[in-house]
């Protein structure tokens, strides 16, 4: 009996005659699209960034981003004008779409969704659609980070037209 049991235990681990075993994962596997995406925030995680407004003055914005979801998403929280204005954004990658994704939600009461495309480590173009803002119909920004200096110009679609509307540049607070 106990002979049976081990010849039936090595025939349900031996392949099928001409089929080869699975072959284990590599060592060094290239990233998902997702994981090589996400990974062009790693310069800005970890860390706090403090900007000036570049078209008002005085207007200091503070934003942190890091990763949420078991690695799966960004997770980007600001907080302008000394708290007045608060917002956070997540972002995440969308098989359907191939790309990135982002939802913002605002303190102001309303919230954006759109696309994030990598431009390179630190660099990211954001096109969103803005709901429950009456006015504003989109938002484009565009991101760099070039010699520790974090960059945000963007644009606002107002009746079909966009309009430059500033942006902020930021260093890492020490």
């Amino acid at each position: 009996m106990m002979s049976g049991l081990v010849v039936a235990a090595v025939l349900l681990w031996t392949p099928v005659q001409g089929q080869d075993a699975p072959a284990p994962p590599p060592a060094h596997a290239a990233p998902s699209p997702a994981e090589a995406a996400l990974a062009a925030f790693d310069p800005l995680l970890g860390k706090t960034w403090r900007g000036a407004s570049i078209t008002n003055a005085g207007v200091i914005d503070e934003v942190r981003f890091e990763r949420t979801a078991g690695g799966q998403a960004i997770r980007s929280t600001h907080s302008a004008a000394g708290g007045a204005y608060q917002g956070d954004t997540l972002i995440a990658w969308d098989p359907d779409a191939s790309g990135l994704v982002s939802f913002y939600a605002t303190s102001g009461g309303f919230y954006t969704t759109g696309e994030v495309k990598v431009l390179g480590p630190g660099a990211f173009e954001f096109e969103q659609d803005v709901h429950g803002l009456a006015g504003i119909e989109a938002v484009r920004a565009q991101t760099t980070l070039t010699d520790g200096v974090y960059r945000i110009r963007s644009q606002h679609q107002i009746n079909g037209a966009w309009v430059e509307t500033g942006g902020f540049d930021y260093s890492p607070v020490p």
